[in-house]
């Protein structure tokens, strides 16, 4: 009950934050321009020195090594959200670019903003370098198949067309992310066994403190300028919900539980498993907004996509946290 405790704890300060944000939208101390900023700000800044700064401190080479199941773990929930809501798209008959932009909003998960604030509040000592190898595949995934999802059936209008790529260096560069740096070079210095000095450590991990408030006050901000209703009239919306804010993370801790002893294999780590089961049933990745923009490609229906599912993770975290902890 105490990492129950902590989940709803933190519910219920995001969603403070979150009103923070809506309100300083409504009384012009924030403007559209200044939730760019920001979100430029946690995207770029804040959350590749959390991610870093949580990892390197104090975690050791065995450390490391022995949490790489957390790789595995991140890889099958992906294949199996890919192929739920692959196969949940076309049973609810959703076309075209409506078809692609469900799946991507509801495989991936608002990690950055969300979900690493829950796992260094629930798992002090180690959470910070099990996201960290989960952003591994995370990120790859993201702006691979999750660019994918955002473009255009024809794909004549989209940014990619206008610039085609030459070469593997231009193929390879999407894939190159402030958060992906970070993450890379936390696992680097922590395998070379190289420690960074305090006097450095304590003012990154500060800065990095600032993009989980931030990214709160973010979201909240969007409520107040965007016209994000009309996905409320979407029945997908509710399917995807219950699919993948509530059925999917209580099967898939079923399934990180109980499988691995049935086929005579070592037991999970209860951490990673916990873990995970939060990760898998967090709201829409609001990064998906920036994808859909970039393309020209249903923003609205992406934004409504981010907004409805973090106001209902409110709800379902806490219901799913109840169930698990």
């Amino acid at each position: 009950m105490q990492q129950f405790d902590i989940v709803l704890g933190q519910m219920i300060g995001m969603a403070v934050m979150m009103a923070v944000g809506y309100i300083c939208v409504k009384t012009r101390v924030l403007g559209e321009a200044a939730l760019n900023g920001i979100c430029s700000l946690i995207l770029k800044v804040g959350i590749p020195l959390l991610v870093f700064s949580n990892a390197v401190a104090g975690t050791t080479r065995a450390d490391l090594i022995g949490s790489d199941a957390i790789i595995a773990m991140t890889l099958i929930m992906y294949g199996l959200l890919i192929a739920v809501f692959t196969a949940l798209s076309y049973v609810l008959r959703l076309r075209r670019e409506r078809g692609r932009m469900f799946r991507g909003c509801f495989v991936f998960g608002n990690a950055g903003f969300i979900g690493l604030p829950l796992v260094i509040a629930l798992f002090p000592a180690r959470g910070a370098l099990y996201f960290a190898l989960m952003s591994i595949v995370d990120q790859f995934l993201l702006w691979t198949y999750g660019v994918w999802t955002c473009k255009k059936v024809d794909d004549r209008q989209s940014i990619a067309d206008e610039r085609p790529a030459h070469g593997w260096l231009d193929r390879l560069a999407p894939l190159v992310s402030p958060a992906l740096i970070a993450v890379v070079l936390a696992v680097v210095l922590i395998l070379a066994d190289v420690r960074v000095p305090g006097v450095l450590l304590s003012p990154l991990q500060k800065l990095g403190g600032v993009a989980s408030p931030l990214s709160m006050v973010y979201l909240g901000g969007l409520f107040a300028i965007r016209d994000w209703t009309g996905v409320l009239r979407k029945y997908e919306l509710y399917v995807g919900i219950l699919a993948k804010m509530i059925a999917f993370p209580i099967g898939f801790y079923a399934l990180l539980t109980f499988v691995p002893p049935v086929l005579g294999l070592t037991p999970a780590n209860p951490d990673m498993v916990h873990m995970m089961t939060l990760i898998s049933g967090l709201p829409t990745m609001s990064t998906m907004v920036m994808f859909a923009e970039r393309e020209r490609n249903q923003p609205e229906y992406a934004i409504g996509m981010v907004l409805a599912t973090t106001v209902a993770s409110l709800f379902t975290l806490t219901a799913v946290s109840f169930l698990v902890f």
